[in-house]
């Protein structure tokens, strides 16, 4: 009788040490899940002139339209919310040729949605710089316009994205690549059909 309640209250304490080790291996793995997703706070954060860039997207679209329509379609970056999926916080600053915002932008479970860009409007080249400081995804990215050769109301517009994704876990690397990718690819047909 003594032996038998002895071996239960062994059991019992096994048990209890067996839920408790699990508890501890489960708040350590949930601990570690959120320190990864969410990256580093924003108080930490400090703001750099152009991010590492770790991956890049390259693509071009030739649309039926002249390079300066398409110029005036694009080089609007207050517009840039009808072609790109984000949505402008405010204006922090802008001129002629630059323009310093907050945005919010599509950005992985647990990661702040909020960027910041400083975009660079250069009319002579037909080239309009962004450069993402600070968000989840951050990186520069170059939108540029070509004059067809021999039709003058064909221009090829490109976009090269650098990007720097280094704050994202490895796991969801490839996911946000294939988004971005993916948004380039629809800001490129909606350009696209706003100049047609």
């Amino acid at each position: 009788m003594i032996k038998s309640q002895k071996l239960r209250k062994e059991k019992s304490v096994k048990a209890t040490a067996t839920k408790v080790s699990l508890t501890t291996v489960a708040i350590i793995a949930f601990s570690t899940l959120l320190v990864l997703f969410s990256g580093p706070s924003s108080s930490t954060t400090t703001m750099t002139a152009y991010a590492e860039q770790t991956d890049t997207i390259n693509a071009t679209k030739v649309v039926n339209a002249s390079k300066d329509k398409v110029w005036n379609t694009i080089s609007n970056v207050d517009k840039n919310p009808d072609y790109w999926p984000i949505s402008i916080v405010k204006n922090i600053s802008k001129s002629d040729n630059t323009v310093e915002r907050e945005v919010t932008v599509p950005a992985p479970p647990f990661m702040d949605n909020k960027a910041h860009q400083i975009i660079t409007i250069i009319p002579e080249q037909f080239t309009i710089i962004e450069n993402q400081t600070q968000g989840a995804v951050t990186g520069v990215k170059t939108i540029s316009l070509l004059q067809a050769e021999n039709d003058a109301n064909q221009t090829e517009v490109s976009i090269v994205w650098n990007l720097d994704t280094s704050k994202i876990p490895g796991i969801g690397k490839g996911f946000a690549k294939d988004g971005i990718s993916n948004s380039v690819d629809e800001a490129l047909n909606k350009i696209a059909n706003a100049v047609n």
